[in-house]
């Protein structure tokens, strides 16, 4: 059986989803340390909608990360790989300073969260096809 390839396209994009969790992180702790918040949101509902945008981010990075990184591995399109870990990290930012701004849904916010759950999807047929092939054949 041959070696499966290591998955060198989803790890430049867990390094750049590591970097935009630092950087969201840093917002977090920004707002803490503006509104003096050590712990949850101490009910002020900008710290609470800071927390959210690292949350949703955090949410959905490592089963994205996990999906590239199976499709990966599994042979899948190079291209598709790239093309999804394009549109996560873009989805993620959009969605991170749509939420940032504000409560009420705006385009950044609802394209983000669009576009990531489109990226977990075409992941997860595409490792059901490529799945399918080898253990149904």
């Amino acid at each position: 059986m041959a070696m499966p390839a290591l998955p060198f396209v989803t790890a430049f994009y867990a390094a750049l989803t590591g970097i935009l969790c630092v950087i969201l992180s840093a917002m977090v702790i920004r707002q803490r340390f503006r509104r003096r918040i050590s712990l949850g949101d101490g009910g002020d509902a900008e710290m609470g909608r800071m927390t959210r945008v690292f949350g949703n981010f955090a949410e959905y990075a490592a089963l994205v990360l996990v999906l590239l990184a199976l499709l990966e591995i599994c042979h899948g399109s190079r291209t598709l790989v790239h093309a999804l870990g394009i549109a996560f990290i873009l989805s993620r930012l959009a969605h991170a300073f749509g939420l940032a701004r504000t409560t009420a849904v705006n385009p950044g916010r609802a394209a983000g969260i669009v576009v990531t759950l489109l990226v977990i999807l075409v992941a997860s047929i595409a490792l059901l096809v490529i799945v399918g092939r080898k253990i149904f054949a």
